[in-house]
């Protein structure tokens, strides 16, 4: 019987409309260096602990990284945005400069993407982290496809997601490549990133489950 609520479980964990948390933007910056390079995520319901998500970036059309970063315990609240930056040591504070406001976390290489890369969310808090969503194609280079974003971004449609390890690409809009080139900030470049935009479809987050209550099936 416990074999069977644990597969159950996983399978609830492995469901893309189990997430709370969804990606809804990703940015190759135009500023020295390529950055802001950036990811933006938001939360369709509270989490009480955030450390059960972790980021990824699958480089050049190599597979998947796996988790990069893991979240720290933070509480967030339904309707907020998160903002993960890749500092630049030559341009530490670049996020600030382009945007107006400081990143959420340094997400290190799993925000650093070139604008030709997928990144990956997991959700972590089980025996193997499980992909819940996706931007780009973890299995080819994005560079001359509909989804480049060099030196660009992507936004997501309003309502769509989460989507599992599978890129949609019709769930997505995009800058274009190049879109961002000469702009020194995003409120006045001519490609302005849509910041904290984005309406979540009210049947996600509504079945989340953490790893700990998972564990409590079997008390």
């Amino acid at each position: 019987m416990k074999k069977l609520l644990l597969t159950a479980a996983i399978l609830l964990m492995a469901s893309p409309a189990a997430a709370q948390l969804i990606i809804t933007g990703v940015m190759d910056g135009p500023l020295p260096g390529g950055v802001p390079k950036m990811v933006e995520l938001y939360a369709c319901s509270d989490i009480a602990d955030l450390s059960i998500y972790g980021l990824g970036c699958a480089n050049n059309g190599g597979g998947t990284d796996g988790v990069e970063f893991t979240f720290p315990a933070d509480v967030v609240t339904a309707g907020s945005f998160i903002y993960c930056e890749s500092i630049s040591g030559t341009t530490p504070t670049a996020f600030m400069d382009y945007f107006g406001f400081a990143a959420d976390y340094d997400a290190g290489m799993a925000a650093g993407t070139n604008g030709d890369d997928a990144i990956e969310l997991f959700l972590v808090g089980g025996p193997s982290p499980v992909v819940v969503d996706t931007h780009g194609d973890i299995n080819n280079d994005g560079s001359g496809t509909p989804w480049d974003y060099l030196d660009g971004w992507s936004k997501r449609v309003d309502g769509t997601g989460p989507d599992g390890g599978t890129f949609v690409i019709t769930s997505w809009t995009f800058s274009g490549p190049n879109a961002v080139d000469g702009c020194g900030t995003n409120d006045t470049c001519g490609a302005v990133f849509p910041v904290g935009q984005f309406t979540c479809d009210p049947a996600v987050g509504v079945e989340e489950d953490s790893w700990g209550n998972v564990k409590s099936l079997f008390r």
